[in-house]
């Protein structure tokens, strides 16, 4: 269970699986739309690869196209992302308030 959750728990897992609920996604388009560095999106895609959530697809065209997809497991993902997804929107504004508030009481610290 807890790799489960600590997969679950990684930023860069929910922002990958939104980009990938919409369907197969070459890497330049995931990398875009994530504005994530090309090290830190290979690594996390290969994790995911790994884990079974995502798979890989190479296209033997030329250029070669490779695409990433969720997998059935992967898609098993997208009703719990969508909760801490809105979740997120719904408090951030309210995490950055405290974080201000805390901040200012103990900036004397």
């Amino acid at each position: 269970m807890r790799d489960a959750v600590e997969r679950l728990a990684n930023r860069w897992t929910v922002l990958v699986t939104h980009v990938l609920e919409d369907g197969p996604t070459r890497f330049n388009s995931i990398k875009r739309r994530l504005d994530v560095s090309s090290q830190v999106l290979t690594r996390v895609l290969r994790d995911l690869e790994r884990d079974g959530l995502i798979e890989r697809t190479v296209h033997p065209e030329v250029p070669v196209r490779v695409e990433y997809s969720l997998t059935s497991l992967g898609a098993t993902m997208c009703i719990p992302v969508h909760s801490v997804r809105e979740w997120a929107e719904k408090v951030s504004s309210d995490i950055a308030d405290a974080r201000t508030a805390w901040d200012q009481q103990h900036q004397a610290d």
